[in-house]
């Protein structure tokens, strides 16, 4: 059977590293973490009183973008995903008033809104509309008048991936033509940093918080929070092709699965990691032998960097420790449901780039983790087919695979 293919023919980023594509990926090849005391709200008496927050500038971006009296009616994370999603459209230089708009469907990874006030009893009027789960997905089809179907996909930080299945299957079965695909986060607030330090989850490096975030490191000691999104535009190749689209990636079925193991924690083997990752091959109609790089998972925490570990090397077998593998979490910080998104566009710009982004704060890998994480530096390198692992609370597991367009 022929495996089925979308086109990727827009990207929109914004990380703590940079307020659009290009300078979150220059950011990304520098190889450091911003991550600091954080700002945006007062963060006295959290075992974890820091972050990855966006760069100076955002207020602005989202002033400029958005009318006031709409963002009244928002948070901070709809209105990065307004944004973002704003970035991949434009770079896609689809034409919407040329463009069938009951065929362009809109499809954003949210676990919420990221809605916490610190009285819950004070008067908001917009609180329903702050609130309201849908809210990323139905602002971003109003903004363009876009017809198609929109919706929110919630599956913890594996989000973004789940929202890239659900776009392939809404361009593979006919229903639409294009579709605006990713996701967008900021937990950065009191109540939700408050919730992952009861959680032990965060790490409490605050002597340090530049090199608190080091996946697969021995002296790593949980994720560090961060903020940001990534979306795409998902087109048919046929629409691609008609309107004479650059494609900058193939993307197949991605591997969605669970691993049916435990609410917080994945399955100790990888097992279940390793599942989704060999049904993300098999949709993509490759072997593993033809991937060449990996975009890890890697949150920094123990559990989750030893299953992946064990994961890959069941996947990949002997050729496991020949494979190039980073966590760009090691520099973006986790940003939660927003991390497929975004680790997403990075697997596609390194595809068009030829470059690996680093593993940054990786000095001495823990015991057993003999993979080539890429530390420090980035890495030149032919690529041509790339994977993007999402592996989230509750063991909803999405992998995603991104083909150069001539592979």
């Amino acid at each position: 059977m022929t495996p089925l293919h979308v086109a990727i023919t827009g990207m929109g980023l914004m990380t703590g590293l940079g307020l659009d594509l290009e300078s979150s990926w220059d950011g990304l090849l520098r190889g450091q973490c911003p991550a600091k005391r954080l700002t945006l709200f007062d963060p006295q008496g959290l075992a974890s009183d820091f972050g990855v927050q966006l760069p100076d500038g955002a207020d602005e971006l989202f002033a400029k973008s958005i009318m006031t009296r709409n963002r009244r009616q928002m948070t901070r994370t709809t209105m990065m995903n307004i944004v973002v999603a704003d970035m991949a459209l434009a770079d896609a230089g689809l034409v919407l008033d040329k463009t069938d708009r009951s065929r362009v469907g809109v499809v954003v990874g949210a676990t919420g809104t990221g809605y916490a006030p610190r009285d819950p009893a004070a008067v908001d009027e917009h609180r329903i509309l702050r609130n309201m789960a849908s809210a990323p997905a139905a602002w971003i089809s109003l903004r363009h008048k876009l017809s198609g179907p929109s919706w929110v996909v919630s599956t913890a930080c594996a989000s973004g991936a789940y929202a890239l299945h659900s776009a392939c299957m809404l361009v593979l079965s006919g229903q639409c033509d294009v579709v605006v695909a990713g996701s967008a986060d900021s937990t950065l607030n009191y109540l939700d940093m408050n919730g992952f330090c009861s959680l032990l989850a965060l790490s409490e490096s605050r002597h340090d918080p530049a090199h608190a975030s080091r996946p697969f490191d021995k002296d790593r000691n949980g994720f560090v929070m961060g903020e940001g999104g990534g979306f795409m535009l998902v087109e048919s190749p046929e629409h691609a092709r008609m309107r004479g689209a650059r494609v900058y990636a193939r993307m197949a079925m991605p591997g969605i699965t669970s691993e049916a193991f435990n609410i917080l924690s994945p399955e100790p083997s990888g097992t279940g990691m390793a599942r989704s990752m060999l049904v993300a091959l098999v949709n993509a109609g490759i072997q593993p032998r033809d991937i060449d790089y990996i975009n890890a998972h890697g949150t920094s925490t123990p559990q989750n960097d030893a299953a992946e570990v064990g994961a890959i090397k069941q996947v990949f077998g002997e050729r496991a420790t020949r494979i190039p593998v980073s966590s760009t979490k090691s520099m973006t910080g986790h940003c939660l449901s927003a991390a497929a998104g975004v680790e997403a566009v990075i697997c596609c710009k390194a595809l068009v780039e030829g470059a690996i982004p680093p593993t940054a704060n990786l000095t001495a890998p823990d015991l057993g983790f003999d993979l080539d994480f890429v530390p420090a530096k980035p890495r030149t390198a032919p690529l041509r087919h790339v994977m993007s692992n999402s592996f989230a609370f509750g063991g909803h597991n999405g992998v995603c695979v991104f083909s150069a367009p001539e592979a």
